[in-house]
């Protein structure tokens, strides 16, 4: 009898740390799951943010010329920036929805607001020097969001990689 009473004891305490191990490697397998699918979800967003500011700012430069050769094509130029804004603020949405960093999130509008320099509407083209420093200045603040953006996904892969160790 008594020898039955252990046998059943060690066979429910077998089963109880069998599923404490289980669902504590399920639980984990569920995190690390999540935080792959983040890190893919991030690295979409910032790719697709860059690639949109990216033609944003080609739009302006060729808007920016366009205006220069003849100014009587600000309203087909200026129809044609807002709709590649209009893009890059989607990628935008999609960035913070993404990250609660809030730098990146500041790179990513001053990265708009930079582009935008380029050729406000409204504003006379400035000269082909000031042009090329507004240029400069929406590269710059381009390449400072990716770098961040890198800075991001590849500390999210560490964490990873080291969580799995």
């Amino acid at each position: 009898m008594v020898t039955a009473l252990i046998a059943v004891a060690g066979t429910l305490l077998g089963s109880i740390v069998t599923h404490v191990f289980q669902r504590m490697t399920a639980d984990r397998t569920t995190r690390q799951n999540f935080a792959d699918r983040l890190r893919q979800d991030r690295l979409s967003a910032y790719n697709a943010f860059a690639a949109s500011a990216i033609e944003y700012r080609h739009h302006q430069i060729e808007r920016w010329h366009r205006l220069r050769q003849n100014p009587d094509t600000e309203v087909t130029a200026r129809s044609e920036s807002y709709s590649k804004k209009v893009e890059l603020r989607s990628e935008l949405v999609r960035v913070k929805l993404l990250t609660s960093d809030p730098r990146i999130q500041d790179l990513a509008d001053h990265a708009i607001e930079a582009i935008r320099a380029i050729q406000r509407s409204g504003v006379a083209p400035a000269s082909p020097e000031d042009h090329a420093i507004l240029m400069k200045k929406a590269n710059n603040a381009i390449e400072d969001f990716v770098a961040q953006a890198a800075r991001d996904v590849q500390a999210h892969e560490q964490k990873q990689l080291s969580q799995r160790r």
